[in-house]
């Protein structure tokens, strides 16, 4: 559909629910159409997501893809978009499904503790593996070899489900990991990153010298530093290198370099969009890593486009009906719903700092083309514009689902209305309840922000029963409170502490 100008329009109806219904469509496919693996035990006891990277769709069946499985990208994605979507709807049960999966995968895809990078975990294995050990069916990669920021990544997620549940043994799990990357950590160049991209873990020895996807490293030593977790000495130093090789490489380089987890990529001058959306979307949320960041930002959202909207391969467009569609990297530069996704979230909290209605515009029509990556069922299309390309777990069930939350904080409006919803926190939120006129959750760190669409004025908004004040700007322990048009509200919380918070109207 599109409107008079022949711009993007939802397909759903109502259109002011299309983004709502596309979430919710998603986690459904999960939780109703996924079959199980196909034998022989223990595999066929486990949906097709654990042991495979994709599928494929034949008469009415969902096949496996037997390529590879992409584990490191899999598991923080599908948190991510579990415990957003929680936060959003309440619903607990996708929290559950992600709990099963990071408990299936540090049992059986942690290195031993006689390896040279002990008790990390590994970001790959073979189609249908049950224990994972590397992806060496195609010949690219060895046995034991691990992708260090994605690696990273797990760790956070680990940690972030620790909060959630309160269970040790997923923190010791983070620190584990957050102690092996202290550790190897070193001063950056512009041929050697901070930390190697990949590793063979049982004899340290390094494949790739080079990436740029270290903000969830980051974000993992910034979080257990903060909560007083782990050797606190070490993790500031790494966190600084981390800081300090971002700033002083990529960022001025444009050298984005990752190859997800199942390429060779062995490079200092390879791009990929990941690496650099990552930290578009990091300096949202940690500004303190660069500051530079509101000079920084739209620069990253103009390399994507450079680099993998306006660069396509031969018989792709570059937009359709108004929407920006990206590509992924260097040498697969496919257009695909989740890139797309991505480059929709950094415009829309971009839109939301500058104003700039131009974001406004990019934001929406690439969000709505992102909307027709699906069948009625849930059943997502990848790369609707590319022939051949799968669609894998990860990318359409976890991280394109995932921005719609950041596309949400910054523009409210795209959530339905006449409903309340907590739209994004970057900090773990847990025990959400939603009553007329009421919502509670418990947000588990302190230096929090939470942002909401509300049907209804709040009258009392308060953190462990004190008051939090209105402001009227962005200072810590306060709310900021916008009308948004028919009756609804943008409520944004920030507090200095954690514990309950409670909104009533």
């Amino acid at each position: 559909m599109v409107d008079k100008d022949n711009k993007l329009l939802p397909w759903y109806s109502p259109m002011e629910n299309a983004f709502d219904h596309f979430l919710r469509l998603r986690w459904n496919f999960v939780k109703t159409k996924v079959p199980l693996s196909p034998g022989p035990l223990p595999r066929s006891l486990y949906p097709q997501y654990y042991f495979y990277c994709a599928f494929k769709p034949d008469s009415g069946r969902l096949l496996p893809d037997t390529w590879m499985n992409d584990i490191g990208e899999k598991i923080p994605n599908w948190f991510e978009s579990a415990r957003l979507y929680s936060a959003y709807t309440g619903d607990t049960s996708v929290m559950n499904i992600v709990r099963r999966f990071i408990d299936y995968t540090i049992l059986h895809g942690t290195s031993p503790a006689d390896f040279a990078w002990p008790g990390f975990p590994y970001t790959t294995t073979n189609a249908g593996d049950t224990i994972f050990r590397g992806f060496t069916s195609a010949g690219r990669l060895a046995m034991h070899e691990t992708h260090i920021d994605h690696a990273g990544d797990m760790g956070l997620t680990y940690y972030r489900m620790y909060l959630y549940s309160g269970e040790i043994k997923y923190l010791e799990a983070a620190v584990s990991i957050a102690d092996v990357l202290a550790e190897n950590a070193k001063a950056g160049t512009s041929t050697e990153s901070v930390l190697p991209y990949r590793v063979i873990m049982y004899k340290g020895l390094i494949t790739a010298p080079y990436g740029a996807n270290w903000t969830g490293c980051y974000m993992l030593f910034d979080n257990l530093i903060d909560a007083g977790k782990g050797d606190v000495h070490k993790y500031m130093r790494a966190k600084n290198l981390i800081r300090d090789f971002l700033l002083e490489y990529p960022m001025k380089t444009g050298y984005w370099t990752d190859g997800h987890t199942d390429t060779d990529i062995k490079s200092n001058t390879y791009k990929s969009n990941l690496s650099a959306s990552n930290m578009a979307l990091c300096l949202f949320d940690y500004p303190d890593l660069d500051p530079d960041w509101k000079t920084n930002i739209p620069k990253l959202i103009k390399w994507t486009e450079d680099f993998f909207i306006f660069r396509t391969v031969p018989g792709e467009p570059s937009t359709m009906w108004g929407a920006n569609i990206v590509g992924e990297q260097d040498s697969f530069n496919f257009k695909m719903d989740y890139q797309t996704a991505r480059y929709a979230a950094e415009c829309a909290r971009w839109y939301s700092l500058s104003g700039d209605e131009s974001y406004r515009e990019k934001a929406l029509r690439s969000l709505t083309w992102v909307t027709y990556c699906n069948d009625s069922s849930g059943m997502a299309f990848e790369s609707p514009v590319s022939k051949g390309i799968l669609s894998w777990w990860s990318d359409c069930y976890g991280e394109c689902p995932r921005m719609f939350y950041h596309a949400f904080a910054g523009m409210p409006e795209l959530a339905p209305p006449g409903e309340n919803h907590i739209l994004y926190s970057e900090i773990v939120l847990k025990d959400v309840r939603y009553e007329p006129r009421k919502i509670t959750f418990t947000a588990t760190a302190s230096e929090g922000v939470e942002y909401l669409r509300l049907s209804f004025r709040p009258a009392r908004i308060t953190i462990e029963g004190m008051d939090l004040p209105k402001r009227d700007d962005d200072s810590p322990d306060g709310y900021s409170l916008k009308k948004i048009g028919r009756g609804a509200f943008s409520l944004v919380i920030r507090h200095k502490k954690a514990g309950v918070i409670e909104i009533s109207g």
